[in-house]
């Protein structure tokens, strides 16, 4: 079954269908990262049967995979009943978490989630100092705990960890890998998004980079290519970090495809196209069938912000490559796969 979903998300992605929603359960965060204004937010959470409403709309329009996120997702009480009305209406879905308030328990309830495709746990830094820098607190210990947590559990849980490549931790970023194949685990890395923006974007001199550090960020993302082709447990397809690479130059990556492939639900049931622009409508008042309309609308708002205020998220520029390449991507994923079964 999983397996025929998976199929089906690639043919609707090649086809630039809907595919993916990124979903913000929560504005609420025990962190308070200078890279993203979430946590800074109001929270006003829609309740259990709203969700179930609005995405039981979404997955009659195509929506296949969601990305859970927030905020800390694991702050709300009840986000096992919103992953098991999940599970009942046939999504895949990803959790991201920043590792604080994982616990055996909470560990178990995923072992049970039949569309878990994997735990993402952020980490940024193995430095104490680094870390608190870049996240806003000092909980370097309680993450790293986390992980021995979940490396020492047995439960064949899908995990990996979620890096924020910029210049303060470029040269950290081969060591946190290591730290990833030493525990069993992917990794996925991305640039800061820098530019004043509505929520994920780094507005802070801390992550201004030089030429020559832009350079090194580069040279990284291009040897990622390489790993990743080799068969090194990074789980996006390498054709992304070829794009990370012009990005942090601040060369032209092309389109992409929000509002299409993608889109972007906020914590109080607004609608966007993608977590960088501004929402058009709300799901609570109008409807699904409305608010996808509203979004269509917004091609050429898409396309200025494309070619002016580029973005390179996993959530955007990650499925706008793996969806036109899906057969690289299906190829790099087995040889990755394989490569860790002999390990």
């Amino acid at each position: 079954m999983r397996l025929l979903k998976l199929a089906n998300a690639a043919l609707r992605m090649r086809r630039r269908e809907l595919t993916f929603v990124s979903f913000n359960v929560t504005n609420r965060c025990t962190q308070r990262c200078p890279m993203c204004g979430v946590w800074s937010a109001p929270s006003d959470e829609l309740p259990v049967a709203e969700i179930i409403e609005i995405f039981t709309g979404l997955r009659r329009a195509g929506a296949a995979v969601i990305e859970v996120s927030g905020g800390e997702p694991f702050l709300r009480p009840d986000i096992f009943e919103i992953l098991e009305a999940f599970d009942r209406l046939g999504y895949l879905y990803t959790v991201t978490t920043n590792g604080t308030l994982l616990t055996p328990e909470i560990l178990d309830r995923l072992g049970t989630c039949t569309g878990l495709l994997q735990l993402a746990v952020s980490l940024d830094s193995l430095d104490c100092s680094r870390y608190e820098r870049l996240r806003g607190v000092d909980s370097l210990p309680r993450v790293l705990e986390s992980l021995d947590m979940i490396a020492a559990s047995g439960r064949n849980l899908p995990v990996k960890l979620n890096v924020t490549m910029s210049r303060v931790n470029r040269d950290e970023i081969l060591d946190i890998l290591a730290c990833a194949k030493e525990r069993r685990l992917g990794m996925s890395v991305f640039p800061v998004v820098q530019g004043a923006g509505l929520a994920h974007r780094a507005d802070d001199d801390v992550f201004s980079a030089s030429e020559s550090e832009r350079r090194e960020m580069a040279d990284l993302f291009r040897h990622l290519v390489r790993l990743r082709r080799s068969g090194e447990p990074l789980w996006e397809y390498s054709g992304y970090y070829e794009v990370a690479a012009e990005y942090v130059m601040g060369h032209s990556i092309g389109t992409c495809d929000a509002g299409r492939v993608f889109l972007d639900v906020r914590a109080n049931g607004d609608l966007a196209a993608c977590v960088d622009l501004p929402a058009v409508a709300s799901l609570r008042a109008g409807g699904v069938a409305r608010a996808l309309a509203l979004v269509e609308g917004e091609r050429k708002h898409i396309r200025r912000c494309s070619e002016n205020t580029p973005c390179c998220y996993t959530c955007t520029a990650n499925i706008t490559q793996t969806a036109r390449h899906p057969l690289r991507y299906a190829f790099e994923t087995a040889r990755v796969r394989l490569r860790a079964s002999r390990a």
